[in-house]
């Protein structure tokens, strides 16, 4: 025990602290010239009507508060030279709060309201609750502990007030009128609790307008407009006990990593409990990110669905193709262009890097079968040239090697040459046809290989190309080559020796270039710049849920202003409440971003279930990059709400109701 004459520095020191208040009538002086010492092991109570600056005196006293003027010392400390964090680790490690209206967590139960503190001092799961559990039965409450505030007694939330108080040691206990709301016999129970408190050796000061409850106190302060009026002091004979403080969290590394783990589950599951007690409100604010998250995500998705398309409809076509003109535009007045002949498409064929040459040939033809007829384009092609045209074989066979040589009158036809010659129901297969004069068998029906393709308006027939040569158009010569790469040659250097050949073979540069494989290049940056701009449509409603966002948080931190002041009031550095907002924004916005991606894949199931050509997949990268823009659109639009949280006074979060 230490005796009331024991030389002890003061616990707390006030030396001429003075705090006012500017109101829309004036300034208001709360409290002026107030000079007081506590020492370790005290009891005191603070006493006086309202108005007389008791509450103000015991968020000074807290560290809830800063005076205006004077000095205010905890243990030797100038609390004028700290920072925010370093006043709340002031109240983290010496106070313990006991406020007359309890100011419990509503969705949390006695066992989490009691845990709190010591989360944000670092201690461990383990170590919490198990200080916890020994808290709640030493006040009585070890069957409550499961229970949430309002399933208890005013005089039970009181005393998990006062577990939560005791939960990091709570070196000096602040009691706000801490009868002021129970019942007579809850009230002796109380004042009973903080007797034996201060004989556990916790200096325990009471603030309270009831003088029957301050004669509990061995000392009394009483206060009138702000300033002391009667300091009863210590009594000589009046023992203090020695506090005995609880272990301290682990410092280190691994001990802080632990502390920002529990701070952030913590925070997580605030934010699930505070979208499911506010339902149809995250609901709408979840929309805003779903929609643009289900926008870009099927326009992406989509956008590559058509590619792949374009890719194996035109690659064949138009990748690895050069065409070869017959002209120039550079020739001399007066010369003629020679047409292309077997002997160049021979010369052509034995370049390196050539892996076929074929003519282009194409005429129009009057077609008939029976009274039905019609003007179609007839080519004449070699064997596989058909399906580097983009076209698959749907019935009967393709033309063949053998087909050309004995220039044997077969034909294809396509989809809509089949259509205007033969009567729907009635088989193409086998039936004669008149191509101009000469009669054909169709041995074969073709159709664009996936999307629309080039040529698809057009009535089309195909003929062996020797048929086409001999008997159709009666020359070999042609205006027009196709000239096919290997996979990986460069065409420049080809093309030149292309060029190099034919001069030879024609005496002169009458041919010109056309290079497909250019043009597809083309093709493939116009789609990919519709992509992106499509994309940046529909990532504006993305922004339009960001402002949402961050207005449905902004009104959160207006309603939860008071929690902010709790966990403030039990140590809560501003960027553990920051980080807690922000956490809530961050799932919000990344709930949504994950109902945007089921939109978008329930769309794309849909469309791949009402039609074969386009197959859209929503991948894993489109669901990791649609989680991470959500995420961030979370942190962007959620910092603000954040940081204004941060940033509020402890005293003022929590006078708000």
């Amino acid at each position: 025990m230490l005796t009331a004459n024991a030389s002890v520095l003061p616990l707390l020191q006030l030396r001429g602290v003075g705090r006012r208040y500017d109101t829309g009538g004036g300034t208001v002086h709360a409290l002026q010239g107030i000079d007081i010492d506590v020492l370790p092991g005290e009891m005191l109570a603070i006493m006086g009507a309202s108005g007389s600056g008791k509450s103000t005196l015991m968020n000074v006293l807290g560290c809830l508060d800063v005076p205006d003027s004077g000095s205010y010392r905890v243990a030797g400390q100038a609390t004028s030279e700290l920072g925010p964090d370093e006043l709340a680790a002031l109240r983290r490690e010496r106070f313990g709060f006991i406020f007359q209206r309890y100011h419990l967590l509503a969705h949390q139960d006695a066992m989490a309201n009691v845990e709190m503190p010591a989360i944000y001092a670092g201690l461990g799961g383990a170590q919490r609750r198990s200080r916890a559990t020994a808290l709640l039965q030493r006040l009585g409450l070890g069957e409550r502990s499961t229970h949430k505030p309002n399933a208890l007694s005013g005089g039970q939330q009181q005393r998990v007030s006062i577990a939560r108080a005791l939960m990091n040691g709570g070196e000096i206990i602040l009691a706000d009128e801490p009868t002021g709301a129970l019942d007579s016999a809850s009230g002796r129970e109380m004042m009973a609790v903080l007797h034996e408190l201060h004989d556990r050796g916790h200096t325990v000061i009471l603030v309270t307008h009831d003088a029957q409850v301050a004669a509990h106190a061995p000392r009394v302060v009483e206060l009138s407009d702000g300033r002391v009026l009667r300091d009863t002091g210590w009594p000589a004979d009046a023992p203090r006990a020695t506090f005995s403080a609880p272990a301290a969290p682990a410092t280190g590394l691994w001990p802080g990593l632990r502390r920002r783990l529990a701070q952030f589950t913590d925070a997580l599951q605030m934010a699930v409990d505070s979208l499911r007690g506010h339902r149809l409100r995250s609901a709408l604010s979840m929309l805003g990110i779903s929609i643009g998250i289900a926008a870009v995500v099927s326009i992406v998705t989509l956008s590559d669905a058509v590619r792949v398309v374009v890719d194996n409809k035109l690659r064949g076509m138009m990748s690895n193709r050069v065409i070869l003109f017959r002209g120039h535009p550079n020739m001399p007045p007066g010369m003629v262009a020679h047409p292309f002949s077997p002997a160049d498409v021979a010369a052509l064929r034995g370049i390196d890097g050539v892996r076929d040459v074929s003519a282009d040939l194409e005429s129009d033809v009057a077609a008939r079968h029976g009274n039905r007829a019609g003007q179609m384009s007839l080519f004449g092609v070699r064997p596989g040239e058909v399906e580097r045209m983009g076209l698959k074989l749907t019935d009967g066979r393709l033309l063949t090697e053998l087909d050309a040589s004995h220039q044997a009158q077969f034909a294809l036809l396509d989809v809509k040459a089949r259509d205007r010659l033969f009567a729907p129901g009635v088989p193409a297969l086998g039936q004669t046809i008149l191509l101009g004069p000469l009669p054909f068998t169709v041995v074969g029906l073709v159709k664009t290989d996936g999307a629309v393709g080039v040529g698809d308006w057009r009535d089309r027939v195909f003929i062996p190309v020797d048929t086409f040569t001999l008997k159709m158009s009666g020359r070999r010569d042609v205006e027009k080559l196709n000239l096919y790469m290997r996979e990986g040659v460069d065409p420049q250097p080809l093309r030149a020796q292309a060029t190099q050949v034919l001069k030879v073979l024609h005496g002169q540069e009458d041919f010109n270039f056309f290079s497909l494989d250019d043009e597809f290049k083309k093709v493939e940056g116009v789609t990919l710049m519709l992509k992106l701009v499509l994309s940046a449509i529909a990532g504006i409603s993305l922004l339009v849920g960001g402002v949402g966002v961050m207005n449905i948080m902004l009104v959160a931190v207006s309603e939860r202003t008071p929690e902010i002041g709790i966990r403030m009031a039990v140590g809560a550095r501003q960027g553990d409440v920051q980080m807690q907002f922000l956490i809530e924004a961050v799932v919000l916005c990344a709930a949504g971003g994950l109902v945007g991606v089921a939109i978008s894949w329930l769309a794309a199931t849909a469309v791949n279930a009402a039609q074969h050509d386009l197959h859209m997949v929503v991948s894993w990268a489109a669901l990791s990059v649609a989680f991470a823009v959500s995420s961030a659109i979370g942190i962007v639009f959620g910092f603000m709400p954040a940081r204004q949280a941060s940033h509020l006074s402890p005293v003022r979060a929590l006078a708000r109701e």
